[in-house]
């Protein structure tokens, strides 16, 4: 398995982040060109139904997203440019763009609005995990042995957990954690593998 670099990291963790933020489905968002099929409008056109808004709320949820995807466009390409800069400065960034992001989000839907957009994220990332999922069992389903039918109970075990992983690792990314910090976030991972080795 390739392992990812840190810039490799924070470019798939933008895609992540404009996953959540924008309920796109399209897996061109896990690869560098995480960008390059952000489109407000479109986002916004495929919001609207689900989300009932009114055309106030189009207007400023597409300028929402338009100047959130110009600040991450600018951090991809300051941190493409330098190489040798930290990191962490980096998804502090990306951070900073989805917090400022979601409290405009708040005061653009009402309550019913935010809540209903929330469950549809997560239901677009747990999809997200299955496909991811099945992708990676299918290519070990050979080696181990087990059946299609196993494969299919497996998916959403192995989702679940990669979907916990994903939490904790945004939660502290771009953190200086101290000794006690980091037990404890081990501890989170520890408990998350744990619970579908269980499953298993």
């Amino acid at each position: 398995m390739k392992h990812l670099s840190i810039k490799d990291l924070a470019l798939t963790m933008i895609g992540v982040v404009l996953f959540l933020l924008t309920l796109l489905s399209s897996p061109l968002l896990f690869a560098e060109g995480a960008m390059d099929d952000f489109s407000p409008d479109k986002i916004v056109a495929e919001l609207k139904p689900s989300l009932d808004l009114n055309d106030q709320q189009v207007k400023d949820l597409t300028a929402a997203l338009g100047e959130m995807g110009k600040t991450l466009h600018v951090l991809i390409e300051k941190e493409e440019a330098n190489k040798e800069e930290d990191p962490n400065e980096f998804i502090k960034g990306v951070k900073q763009a989805q917090s400022d992001y979601q409290k405009k989000l708040k005061g653009i839907l009402n309550d019913a609005q935010l809540q209903t957009c929330n469950e549809l994220r997560e239901e677009a990332i747990m999809d997200m995990m299955k496909d991811l999922a099945e992708i990676k069992l299918l290519d070990i389903q050979p080696k181990v042995g087990f059946s299609d039918e196993q494969l299919e109970k497996l998916v959403p075990v192995m989702a679940t957990s990669m979907r916990g992983f994903m939490k904790v690792a945004w939660e502290h990314a771009g953190k200086h954690l101290r000794l006690r910090q980091k037990i404890k976030v081990a501890k989170q991972l520890k408990h998350i593998q744990s619970d579908a080795q269980k499953q298993v």
